[in-house]
């Protein structure tokens, strides 16, 4: 399945999941820098530019209100649905203001929501949003994990392959019980049978 990748405007030091042929690239405002930094030509770019000062001269831009309802990654993302692609991988767009990693949460509880899958890469951590499915991370000695309920309470939540593990747990969405869980060398699992999870990591 053909993926969508989008850039926002925090520095990438590296591509842990590089875009293929049939891959669609989105910059989204100075994430068009980013982009070419790493160099890849975005296939569309769109923002209000307040980032980065102005609009580039490329082709395929979408120009914004700075006064809108959503963010640049949000219509990047919407944009992507559009064009019939509900596998992302965002980049740039965890860490910096804070407010705006808690933007990306929502949109990433969006995405599922929808039925899509979503990747949100940042430098030190990164994190997804899994609903009624399975996640699972190939063995790796230490490093944070956290496993939080959105939206309501999570039923038949099972954890494998980590320091705390669980079996057919209930996690409420006022509930906190899954931060700081960590890899201990195992195949990691985490499974939800209805209800939806944000998964935060700390990046080998």
């Amino acid at each position: 399945m053909n993926r969508c990748f989008i850039f926002g405007a925090l520095p990438v030091s590296s591509l842990t999941e590089a875009p293929g042929d049939g891959d669609y690239i989105i910059a989204a405002d100075k994430g068009y820098d980013v982009a070419l930094s790493l160099g890849l030509t975005p296939d569309l770019v769109v923002g209000d530019f307040d980032s980065r000062g102005s609009a580039p001269d490329a082709e395929n831009v979408v120009r914004l209100q700075v006064r809108k309802d959503d963010t640049d990654v949000g219509h990047a993302v919407g944009m992507g649905f559009e064009r019939g692609y509900t596998d992302f991988v965002v980049y740039g767009a965890v860490g910096g203001l804070l407010d705006h990693t808690f933007a990306n949460v929502v949109i990433a509880h969006e995405i599922a929501e929808k039925g899509g899958r979503s990747l949100f890469i940042g430098n030190d951590y990164s994190f997804t949003v899994i609903r009624n499915e399975e996640l699972s991370f190939p063995a790796r000695d230490g490093g944070r994990i956290s496993v939080f309920a959105l939206g309501k309470t999570a039923q038949s939540v099972r954890i494998e392959g980590l320091s705390y593990g669980a079996e057919n747990l209930t996690i409420p969405c006022t509930s906190h019980i899954g931060v700081s869980n960590s890899f201990i060398g195992k195949p990691a699992r985490i499974v939800v049978s209805d209800g939806t999870l944000l998964v935060i990591w700390q990046n080998p």
